[in-house]
């Protein structure tokens, strides 16, 4: 009798659990179309941020809808290179999210968009489950979600949907504490498949999460004292294989192309894009409340402000203590002063360590009667041998640094500290200012395969957001519980406005092109039946047809190329990803020069392959289209179709000459 009593408390526990859960999601998917604004009214038609990212990843995932299978890799682009599809992220899982809606209404831009959304309620789902783990409180986990779904630095990556596409962090963290919290398999899968989903869903967050499960999983161990446990060795160890093994086939194709050619990127390319110092104090101009105040360092992928409520709440996450008993129970006066002195001077003199790093971070020097400090080098090994000796002589601090260590509030506060150290790249920078020339970044950059691939280790912020979220739910767990319902609902209204930026930017459409004599393309996205009829012409061109599209290289132009092209699904010579054949950029040039080096522009198309080419003649300035069909035609082009200013040519078949010897 006892046995049911537990399992119909355990059942209606569980009840519970998934039903606040369904609440909390129900009102995270609400405050996200609030938040996103006004993009739930034009779902099928409008692209959040601009006309660039966004139309690729749409691309992407009609792609991935269509052609699952032999020849995946090698998607319709850079035609005729192969693997052009692992110049960038896959986007599969996103694909697969979307799939049944895909093979419904054959509409990228609602898949895109259903995906945006989603990224922000799974995200606060996610951060949910793991807060309320973490704490035992729902509140604490709902704050937590707001916290790290909707960070202000969210809003800047509004046009990448990988970047977004965090929510599998906190659902694998989530499923590893429920595994060593109650010993069963269910949760121990659930969190390998989240991690997996995690890997497969950005190429960033699989080498930039993955050592943050190995932490989580080695604190696990080690708090709950089972390095020696061979049962929960074996099955962690099989999860991990199992999530390597599925994550490897994905990877051989970028090898592939490194094997082909396609170099690493170089650290002076990272250092661009990496986080400076003062990124953390820097917001995206578009919120209402951060952007016109919080502007200390504008720079590309440096837009990182995590807002003051999170960190405020993190704050008290990282300083909340339980009170101490002695072993009997009862308070010595003696003992307990003596411990509140020790605690007293420890903190201060982790307050002036801290102090001194962080405003030898911020590239300010220390200069007090008898004391100079410029170097942020020096300073860390002498702060770091000065804690080496305390913990050497003290059996009570190693004590206490363990606990704090072995405790939630430590370990996150050792992800967060991680993620920001290695957002800052190679060197660290404050206002453009060298202040450190080497950093942790670059031991994973030399050491670790596939970091030397990545280019922007500023994105290592949605890992500080991660840690702050969690040590935000601790903070408010720490709270009274009689007044911790009124601070949370002030917290999460804070949260919000912080984060709010809504109208959100939609389809803004830049016309700043690298290459001359370009007119502006229009300032809308013509779908559906409006799409430009050249492209179901394409569509009924033979299945040996590859097309080239002029103008040509200039990305804005070929990005809507291959939105386009999933109405046809032709080899395009055109192309647009994270990286691109060499050939490309030397067709590209060749092209820019038709005028006065006729010869080598036709040669360049002649070797691209292409067996028809489309000239939007109102993409250039003046009567420089119509010059170009001129061109194509004393080529011995022959015109097939005209749509408004758009041509269609087949062109000649001439053999490119073949090599010296």
């Amino acid at each position: 009798m006892d046995q049911e009593r537990q399992a119909r408390e355990a059942r209606k526990e569980t009840l519970g659990f998934a039903r606040s859960a369904a609440f909390a999601f129900l009102v995270y998917t609400a405050l996200t179309i609030a938040m996103t604004w006004p993009l739930a009214t034009g779902l099928t038609r409008d692209i959040p941020g601009d006309f660039g990212d966004p139309l690729f990843t749409s691309w992407v995932l009609s792609w991935d809808a269509t052609h699952l299978g032999r020849g995946w890799w090698s998607a319709n682009i850079f035609a005729p290179h192969p693997l052009s599809l692992a110049y960038s992220e896959h986007f599969l899982p996103q694909a697969l999210q979307v799939l049944p809606i895909y093979a419904v209404t054959k509409n990228p831009i609602l898949c895109y968009n259903l995906l945006f959304l989603s990224t922000f309620a799974l995200s606060a789902l996610g951060m949910f489950l793991l807060g309320r783990e973490l704490t035992g409180s729902a509140v604490a986990g709902f704050v937590a979600g707001l916290a790290f779904a909707f960070t202000p630095s969210r809003i800047a990556n509004i046009p990448h949907l990988q970047v977004l596409s965090s929510a599998w962090m906190p659902f694998a963290l989530y499923g590893w504490h429920r595994y060593f919290a109650t010993g069963r398999v269910r949760p121990l899968a659930g969190a390998a498949a989240a991690w997996l989903m995690q890997n497969l869903s950005s190429g960033y967050y699989l080498l930039f999460f993955t050592p943050i499960v190995v932490l989580y999983i080695a604190w696990e161990l080690t708090r709950r004292d089972r390095w020696r446990d061979h049962t929960t060795l074996l099955r962690i160890g099989l999860a991990i294989a199992i999530v390597l093994a599925a994550t490897a086939p994905f990877l051989l194709p970028y090898l592939e192309l490194r094997r082909l050619g396609f170099s690493p990127r170089s650290l002076a390319e990272t250092q661009r894009f990496s986080a400076d110092v003062y990124a953390y104090f820097t917001a995206d101009p578009n919120l209402w409340l951060w952007g016109p105040v919080a502007q200390a360092w504008p720079k590309s992928e440096g837009l990182l402000f995590p807002g003051l409520t999170i960190v405020v709440l993190a704050a008290i996450g990282i300083g909340h203590r339980r009170k101490e008993k002695t072993a009997e129970g009862a308070e010595n006066a003696e003992r307990v002063f003596s411990l509140r002195s020790l605690r007293s001077l420890r903190f201060f003199l982790l307050v002036v360590a801290a102090a001194v790093i962080v405003t030898l971070l911020l590239g300010f020097s220390i200069r007090l009667p008898g004391i100079k400090i410029t170097s942020l080098s020096r300073a860390l090994l002498v702060c770091a041998g000065c804690g080496a000796i305390v913990l050497a002589a003290s059996r009570r601090t190693r004590e206490a640094a363990r606990q704090r260590l072995l405790s939630p509030a430590g370990v996150f506060s050792a992800i967060t500290l991680f993620a920001i150290v290695m957002s800052f790249g190679p060197e660290i920078h404050a206002k453009g200012r060298v202040v450190a020339t080497a950093n942790v970044y670059t031991v994973f950059y030399n050491l670790v395969p596939g970091f030397d691939g990545l280019r922007v280790p500023a994105r290592y912020a949605t890992i500080v957001a991660l840690g702050l979220a969690a040590l935000a739910a601790i903070g408010v767990a720490a709270i009274d519980h009689r007044h911790r319902g009124r601070v949370a609902a002030v917290a999460g209204a804070l949260i919000l406005l912080e984060a709010l930026a809504a109208p959100i930017p939609i389809n803004q459409n830049s016309t700043g092109y690298t290459q001359s004599g370009l007119a502006p393309l229009p300032a809308s996205l013509a779908v559906g039946s409006a799409a430009p009829e050249v492209y179901r012409f394409a569509a009924q061109l033979p299945a040996s047809a590859v097309l080239i599209e002029l103008p040509l290289g200039e990305p804005a132009f070929d990005v809507r190329y291959m939105f386009y092209s999933t109405l046809h699904w032709k080899p395009l010579v055109n192309g647009y990803s994270g990286g691109a054949p060499p050939q490309y950029g030397m067709l590209t040039e060749s092209l820019k020069d038709v005028g006065r080096r006729p010869d080598r522009a036709w040669q360049a198309i002649v070797d691209s392959t292409a067996t028809h080419a489309i000239v939007h003649e109102r993409s250039y300035q003046n009567d420089g289209g119509p010059l170009l069909s001129a061109w194509l035609r004393s080529r011995g082009a022959r015109e097939v179709a005209a749509f408004g200013s758009d041509r269609v040519f087949v062109m000649p078949r001439i053999q490119s000459p073949a090599p010296s010897p």
